[in-house]
């Protein structure tokens, strides 16, 4: 008789954890041939420097290529734009041509304006080999002319799309017939910067075979009433490293301290903080209204710090010429306020960091 021998359930827990490790080596390493992109797209994003997706990316990429609702959270900078442009585009490859289209194939929908941009120079960059028509606009005036073609793509904030309809640019038939994908970026933002009306609107002549995409940084209620609103049976997806834990805004690297002191002494202190270097590098000032943040501008320049302030009275153009400043390092100090946005500023501030680059320091006066 053959002598049976049984593993220990030690050796067993041992194998397993090592068969799970080969297995996340093989998925970073796959390459984004592997995922099913087209080659055209691939050669694109080599030509960028770009090689192996990102963890949202390899997890995004062939849901949304199947043609399912998808939802995936992951943190700002981990490349939900290209997890969903990516299958985006391919869809439009493959499909261009094969009917007349009278709106858009895509919509996708931001909460500013500035995100608009964002999305339309990654959009270029991609398909500047591939022949696909892209058209967006950021003002409304342009609305007709971007919209003559049509385009293939459509970056819009949600507040354009009534707009366009009720002037008759764009057509609700037009719209049941051709929209394909509609893709809801920073899905967060979108109901507290005042568009559930607007969506809701969009959503009732949204076709019921258009595929839906939510991408979003962190887990709210909006988002869930979002999803409720406009996906079918969606599936959910998050980045590996967020676990189950549930609206980690802060990362693990990101330490937070605060200084308890009477009103009359936090200009006295935030002084104290800048002169002496206690914070470095770049800092971004949050304070809760308009005046406080020229008063605290006024305040550092007697001391010859200089400062640039940023909210919502700016003109459009002022305010991303104060971002372009700051990112080129003319100025350490952005003095930032958004009072439009005052039952919301919890929610809205985190999110108004995205347009700049690597901060050493947030700093809340009030």
């Amino acid at each position: 008789m053959a002598n049976r021998t049984e593993k220990s359930p030690n050796v067993i827990e041992k194998y397993e954890e090592e068969e799970e490790e080969e297995e996340e080596e093989e998925d970073e390493d796959q390459t984004f041939e592997e995922l099913g992109l087209d080659p055209r797209l691939v050669r694109a994003l080599i030509k960028k420097g770009i090689e192996k997706p990102t963890p949202i990316q390899r997890v995004a990429i062939p849901f949304i290529l199947e043609g399912k609702d998808v939802v995936a959270r992951a943190k700002t900078g981990s490349g939900k734009t290209q997890a969903y442009l990516l299958p985006l585009l391919q869809k439009l490859f493959y499909d261009s041509g094969l009917k007349n289209k009278l709106a858009p194939a895509a919509f996708v929908l931001v909460p500013t304006r500035e995100l608009c941009k964002q999305a339309c120079i990654v959009i270029p960059n991609l398909v500047f080999q591939c022949l696909i028509l892209i058209g967006y606009w950021l003002l409304i005036l342009y609305c007709r002319a971007a919209l003559a073609g049509p385009p293939d793509i459509l970056v819009s904030t949600p507040a354009c799309i009534p707009k366009c309809l009720s002037a008759g640019i764009l057509k609700t038939t037009a719209i049941n017939d051709s929209l394909d994908i509609l893709v809801l970026d920073e899905a967060d933002l979108l109901l507290s910067y005042g568009y559930e009306d607007d969506l809701k609107a969009l959503t009732a002549h949204v076709p019921r075979r258009c595929q839906c995409l939510l991408m979003s940084a962190t887990s709210s209620a909006d988002v869930e009433k979002l999803k409720t609103l406009i996906l079918h049976n969606p599936y959910i997806l998050t980045l590996p490293e967020v676990g189950d834990i549930k609206d980690e805004i802060v990362p693990k690297n990101v330490q937070q301290f605060s200084i308890s002191c009477s009103a009359r002494d936090k200009l006295l202190y935030i002084l104290a903080l800048l002169k002496l270097e206690l914070v470095q590098k770049k800092v971004l000032i949050f304070t809760n209204t308009i005046d406080m943040g020229f008063r605290l501008k006024l305040f550092l320049e007697k001391f010859g710090i200089r400062s640039a302030v940023l909210n919502a009275e700016l003109p459009q153009n002022s305010r991303l010429h104060i971002l372009e400043d700051f990112n080129a390092g003319l100025f350490d100090y952005l003095i930032a306020t958004d009072d439009s946005q005052t039952e919301q500023k919890e929610q809205a501030e985190p999110k108004s960091l995205q347009s700049m680059p690597s901060k050493s320091w947030t700093l809340n006066l009030e």
